[in-house]
């Protein structure tokens, strides 16, 4: 009877300190401590065993382990909240068990998920998240306290109720409670929820100097002649000049050295395969597409621009993972929509939500003039416009099936913002001997990027994605965007950068994966779908390709698994440097025949794809995607 007697209150004593950790969530994103631990216990889990539960149960693998880590946090405190009462613990014994708990939040969780001693290394500020812990735990032995006095009152009316010494507790508690979250909220309300920098916010320089507009350059495959193509390619090409993935052999070097341009060639049909080229040779080294327009001066006086909706998302123990959206069978559109671009976030139960007004991102470090920036004040700074491709690093090129997302984890966006180097210029610049930029972002994710990578002239901090204000999935107000690396270099919800004199190890890397994150060269192939079923007869084939800042210089395919190659033609101009390229050709199919369609692109440096699979971790997929044909 008296396990059943502490039982109750110790249910609802745990029922209302998980409750009241899920509000702060919701009501001020301060991260629950489930969360915290589950993101430090990645730290031991290993690369092929983490990949391995998401290809064996998808997401729901990782909404099962954050159901785990809310259920054994709820049990420790359940069996608690049963010791208590049930070895007739004394009132300052029941109330000393909450600071304890306080004490073991703040001074031992938070420290070993990286958030510093009592929260002091938080973007948010620690009175807030101090009080609101501080108001969970003395809530929750308010409850259990008050239980005791009502079992006491019930089960020995005659000794006089609740003691002194537990009414005392009971009212400290309380107390304790209100007065904790009364000092959070009023922080949240009046001096905001993050900590206020006491640098200087810097202001716009009056000279600061424009780059000089880019020189205009060919991308590799461009043919000055009109490309010679049958009906059904050319009704689909966007330009009479169609730049063409042509073998790399049809691209030799001409004595000069310059890279001689053939014209489109449609691919021979499976009747004269034996006339195909079996392996590419290597290329020389052909020049990059344009680069983006020059950047324009802004004048940005607001109102600031806030973001539609946050999208919906599937979330789980280690955040968000949703594939880009796109009908199966079809190639993908040039341009990614918003709400067709894929998306990927560590946060397990929900991404931060930043106020443009409040928001301030500190640059500091190995910088000559540590300051603050403004949203105003990134909006007027120079502009630049580019078009990139991004792509996770958890993204299969081969196999797709082995994974819930497949091969959808890449998207190409117009994204608009400020260069990196101009951002630091405000600071002054970075001192001599800087190794690397740490880039923190709201959320406790950071990234890790060289010193010359910042400062390359597509290094970006954008605030647009396709015309519009940056979704607040992608990073609003501010995402850090770099050329020729795997999303994860990509920070979002960006709100400082610190320069250092050593290696930092950002988050990803502190976990296993590489630390440098290049893309490797991928095709996908898009049609037909895999498995189809098609008539005898002439189809087309067609996908994409991506090779990062290296861009494309072609695209082969094989329609004999593999055992001679057939070049391809693009169906676009180059969006840029660092963008993927959507290609097509035609293949002959007979009827009754199953045929095996396998692509391979070569990048810029005239690396061929290679063939090798490799699953994605730690340094990214590789593998050549192959799909099977039936002639019905």
């Amino acid at each position: 009877m008296r396990w059943i007697r502490a039982g109750v209150p110790s249910l609802i004593a745990t029922a209302a300190a998980m409750g009241l950790m899920f509000w702060a969530r919701d009501a001020y994103q301060v991260r629950i401590l489930p969360e915290r631990l589950m993101e430090w216990l990645l730290l031991f889990v290993p690369l092929d065993a983490f990949a391995q539960g998401i290809q064996d149960f998808g997401p729901r693998a990782k909404v099962f382990a954050l159901y785990g880590s809310i259920a054994g946090m709820s049990a420790a405190l359940f069996g608690l909240g049963l010791v208590a009462p049930r070895f007739r613990w004394p009132g300052t014994g029941i109330l000393g068990l909450g600071l304890a708990l306080f004490i073991v939040a703040m001074a031992g969780i938070m420290p070993l998920t990286g958030a510093g001693l009592f929260a002091s290394d938080l973007s948010q500020h620690p009175i807030l998240v101090n009080g609101v812990y501080l108001g969970m735990a003395l809530a929750y032995t308010a409850i259990l306290l008050a239980g005791q006095a009502v079992t006491d009152a019930i089960g020995a009316p005659a000794e006089g109720g609740i003691s002194f010494t537990r009414r005392y507790a009971l009212f400290a508690s309380a107390i304790g409670a209100i007065g904790a979250y009364a000092l959070a909220i009023r922080q949240a309300a009046t001096g905001g929820g993050t900590v206020v920098s006491d640098l200087p916010v810097a202001e716009l320089p009056p000279n600061l100097a424009l780059p000089p507009v880019p020189t205009p350059t060919t991308h590799p495959g461009m043919a000055t002649v009109e490309a010679t193509l049958p009906p059904a390619l050319k009704a689909q090409a966007t330009a009479t000049s169609v730049p063409a993935a042509a073998t790399v052999a049809q691209q030799a070097t001409a004595t000069s050295g310059a890279a001689a341009v053939a014209s489109p060639v449609i691919p021979p049909t499976v009747a004269a395969i034996a006339q195909a080229t079996v392996a590419p040779t290597r290329q020389s080294a052909v020049p990059p597409p344009p680069t983006a327009a020059p950047p324009t001066p802004t004048l940005f006086e607001g109102p600031f621009p806030t973001p539609e909706a946050a999208r919906k998302v599937v979330r789980d123990k280690d955040g968000a993972l949703t594939a880009a959206i796109r009908v199966k069978g079809e190639l993908p559109a040039l341009v990614t929509s918003n709400d067709a671009f894929y998306v990927v976030a560590k946060n397990a139960v929900a991404d931060p939500v930043l106020d443009a007004n409040k928001w301030r991102m500190v640059l500091d470090g190995e910088v000559n003039r540590p300051v603050q920036l403004d949203y105003r004040l990134l909006r007027r700074l120079p502009a630049v416009e580019v078009h990139k491709t991004l792509e996770c690093i958890s993204n299969f090129t081969a196999q797709c099936d082995l994974a819930f997302f497949g091969c959808d984890l890449i998207s190409t966006a117009r994204w608009r913002g400020a260069r990196v180097r101009d951002v630091l210029q405000l600071a002054g610049g970075l001192k001599s001997g800087v190794v690397s930029l740490e880039v923190r972002s709201s959320d406790e994710y950071s990234s890790s990027v060289p010193p010359d990578l910042a400062l390359d002239p597509d290094s970006l901090l954008v605030y647009e994605m396709n015309g519009a204000t940056l979704p607040r999935a992608h990073g609003y107000p501010a995402r850090l965007l770099v050329p020729g690396r795997y999303g994860m270099k990509n920070a979002k919800w960006v709100v400082g950068i610190r320069a250092r004199s050593d290696e930092y190890v950002d988050w990803y890397g502190q976990r296993g994966w590489s630390r440098t994150g290049f893309v490797r060269t991928m095709s996908r192939i898009d049609v037909p779908a895999d498995k189809a079923t098609i008539a005898p007869g002439r189809h087309r084939i067609a996908g994409i390709a991506y090779a990062g800042d290296r861009s494309i210089a072609g695209v082969e395919f094989s329609s004999d698994a593999g055992q001679s190659w057939h070049p391809t033609v693009f169906l676009d101009p180059p969006l840029g440097r660092d963008t993927w390229v959507r290609w097509q050709a035609e293949f002959d199919i007979a009827a009754g025949q199953t045929v095996t369609l396998i692509s391979r692109a070569i990048d810029g440096t005239g690396e061929v794809q290679t063939e090798e699979f490799n699953l994605p971790q730690p340094n990214g997929g590789s593998g050549r995607h192959s799909i099977q044909v039936n002639a019905g």
